[in-house]
């Protein structure tokens, strides 16, 4: 295989997709750059900083950048390159590409700061560039946890009891927008409320979990408030995560899209639900 051809093309795909991101946000209105994290926290007050090393972390919670500046101007807000085909910056891509292609993974690690369960690149921007381009579920990077004080603001109490979460878990991938959900999914998965999950459990729900998020994302892209999390304890309430690791991708996209009045209803408070005109068992005998 031709690798420096392919990772051109990939490029030309990318700038390409950059392009139509840029075009449609101007058009709606919408912001062009990356998430600043200084202009989320400017008003809020900040407990500490803790640092937690190098470790994985999902490259779908990247979602901005440390700080503006010259370097993230060079990306639109989902972080794909806006510097021409024919220049440093994208040679630079490429050579990262090219080292993700061939085989040998993403070169070093990145460094983000985390605040409120997301993560924004303080360095290493490219290689979070090719990661999110070329789907990489993982990414390793040097973490800095950035504690906000604790207040009666919603974000921040599911913050909070996103930590505790995580000290059962060691995942960021569970995070809820519904009170109770986590314990719900520990009950649904056969586990007690303060469970500790095993690096096995780890491994088999993580086996399962893209197909989760992106069935969910296909179906209701920003269309819902709520998290795929969320949506995956509504789902677990009529199937069991051995019946949703089996279905295909497509099936189970249909299915988030049969419930989409419950999932609805959690999103937008006071939303009247009534039966479902098509039932989850229908869906899959036609699968």
């Amino acid at each position: 295989m031709n690798f420096k051809r392919e990772v051109h093309e990939l490029y030309q795909q990318a700038y390409a997709k950059a392009a139509s991101i840029i075009e449609r946000a101007k058009k709606n209105g919408m912001p062009v750059c990356p998430v600043d994290l200084n202009s989320l926290i400017e008003n809020r007050m900040i407990s500490y900083r803790l640092d937690l090393g190098i470790m994985e972390i999902p490259t779908s919670l990247i979602v901005g950048v440390a700080e503006t500046s010259e370097k993230s101007a060079l990306y639109t807000k989902e972080l794909l390159p806006v510097s021409a085909p024919k220049s440093e910056f994208a040679d630079q891509w490429r050579d990262i590409c090219l080292h993700y292609s061939s085989g040998e993974g993403l070169p070093g690690f990145v460094h983000c700061y985390e605040y409120l369960g997301k993560f924004y690149v303080v360095d290493g921007m490219k290689r979070v560039s090719v990661a999110k381009f070329s789907k990489v579920p993982m990414i390793r990077s040097k973490v800095i946890r950035i504690m906000p004080i604790r207040t009666d603001t919603k974000s921040v109490q599911f913050y909070y009891d996103f930590l505790f979460q995580f000290q059962m878990t060691g995942m960021y991938q569970l995070q809820f927008t519904q009170e109770g959900f986590f314990e719900k999914l520990q009950m649904e998965l056969g586990f007690d409320p303060e469970y500790k999950w095993t690096d096995t459990d780890r491994s088999r729900f993580l086996s399962v979990w893209p197909k989760i998020e992106e069935a969910f994302h296909k179906s209701y892209e920003e269309s819902l408030h709520i998290s795929p999390a969320d949506a995956l304890v509504v789902l677990l309430e009529k199937y069991s995560i051995k019946q949703i690791s089996h279905m295909p991708s497509w099936v189970l996209a249909r299915v988030f899209q049969v419930f989409w009045k419950e999932l609805y209803a959690l999103s937008t408070p006071g939303f009247s639900m009534k039966a479902n005109s098509l039932q989850p068992e229908k869906v899959l005998q036609t699968a």
